[in-house]
């Protein structure tokens, strides 16, 4: 994928000037009668394009293709046309640079120099329809878990997490997604002040990943708690993790499993006081331990934690995939990083202020009360959806930047 530079300089030949495809055609035919050898030897001359090495290259970096033992019949239909083309364009962009023109005649030039400029055009929407193909990981997560953890702030943090729980329980409604299971809370009191608190959903749905990951990060609340008697404003955060439901990555054996059966903590009554309900799972290989007491039934509770543990070594391998392709120099389809805090709900000036887009006229928002009832999931989905065309932008820069470094170091065998 290049920028139109690159492909300025791909199809220019120090040696000729560009001539439009239509007198290409035309001096074919003349060549034919009175000079038979001149398109014989432009033929075999073996332009860049011909290269083994440079289709081999073009082909794999403009599918994204990270595994070099990847057959042409594996690769996607799609990108395949995309791929095909893309290089009958970048073909002809070559060829019509192949023979000499008239240096004195101007328009002439200008007709092959209008020519070049809508090639390269063509070439940069299709670059764009293939760099959306090879994203097609990123779409097509339809599945994801949202976590939801209490910071610093002590009971403050406690119910503005559970504010956000019911929010994104509005937004998932709004954005006709699935609620695929609903963890109940798990709130263990330590002192008169603190506690610990943990909700997790589970959402599937068109594109929920995509959207929701970018609600990943610290939000920071800023407001006069309910419990302060002297009206002072306290400042509470609250962590959210948004995990990608990613499948057949890992293959757990049995074997490399510990189970542990235990009495859950917290509310509940003598049920999980006295019976086993809380499951806990070690996995051997990783050291990894998941524990589940979300419901009152030890089969089900094995049943999540069983999940929990699949999503995280999925998540796990996932990620090691995405180092060996940066090693690998390959474009990164990744997750976006997640910054300390993404967003501040300010109530005494009825604001809410998202820090990922400084100078954007979308990055504030009023009338917190609204938005929180879940009044304003359009503006939150703007917002979402803003995020995620500069996230694709940005990588798209990374990725065209990489490319061209490395085709400029690229040695291409005659």
């Amino acid at each position: 994928m290049f920028s139109a530079k690159l492909f300025e300089y791909l199809g220019h030949s120090t040696k000729s000037k560009l001539i439009s495809f239509i007198t290409y055609r035309t001096l074919r035919q003349q060549s034919n009668k009175s000079q038979p050898n001149l398109f014989e030897t432009l033929q075999h001359s073996k332009p860049l394009y011909h290269k083994p090495k440079f289709h081999q290259y073009f082909l794999r970096q403009y599918l994204n293709i990270n595994n070099p033992s990847l057959k042409f019949e594996q690769i996607p239909k799609e990108l395949i046309v995309f791929y095909k083309q893309a290089l009958r364009e970048f073909e002809e962009l070559i060829e019509i640079d192949q023979l000499k023109t008239d240096e004195t005649d101007e328009e002439f030039d200008f007709l092959v120099q209008n020519e070049k400029e809508n090639l390269v055009k063509k070439l940069i929407d299709l670059q764009d329809n293939i760099f959306d193909s090879a994203l097609v990981d990123d779409q097509d997560i339809d599945e994801c878990s949202i976590e939801i953890r209490a910071g610093i702030g002590g009971k403050e943090a406690i119910l503005f997490a559970d504010e956000l729980y019911e929010l994104y329980l509005r937004f998932i409604f709004f954005n006709r997604w699935t609620l695929r299971s609903e963890k109940t809370e798990n709130e263990i009191a330590l002192e008169e002040s603190t506690s610990l608190f943990n909700k997790c959903i589970e959402v599937q749905g068109s594109k929920c990943y995509s959207m929701l990951r970018h609600e990943a990060g610290i939000h920071r609340v800023q407001r006069i708690p309910q419990t302060e008697k002297y009206g002072r404003m306290h400042t509470s955060t609250v962590s959210i993790s948004v995990i990608p439901i990613r499948k057949n990555l890992v293959q757990i054996k049995q074997s490399d499993l510990k189970f542990e059966m235990k009495t859950s903590s917290g509310a509940g009554g003598q049920n999980v006081n006295r019976n086993f309900t809380c499951v806990r799972i070690y996995h051997l290989p990783t050291r990894i331990t998941v524990e589940s007491q979300e419901t009152r039934s030890q089969h089900q509770n094995k049943e999540i934690a069983l999940r929990k543990l699949t999503n995280l070594l999925n998540q796990m391998e996932y990620d090691r995939l995405e180092e060996e392709a940066r090693k690998q120099k390959r474009s990164q389809i990744g997750i976006a990083a997640r910054s300390d805090k993404i967003r501040t709900y300010n109530y005494s000036q009825d604001r809410i202020t998202d820090h990922r887009l400084p100078g954007d006229a979308n990055n504030t928002l009023h009338n917190i009360s609204g938005y929180m009832l879940g009044q304003e999931c359009d503006r939150m989905r703007m917002i979402i959806e803003q995020l995620e065309r500069n996230r694709r932008r940005q990588l798209l820069k990374q990725i065209r930047e990489e490319f061209e470094k490395q085709f400029q170091q690229l040695e291409l065998p005659c």
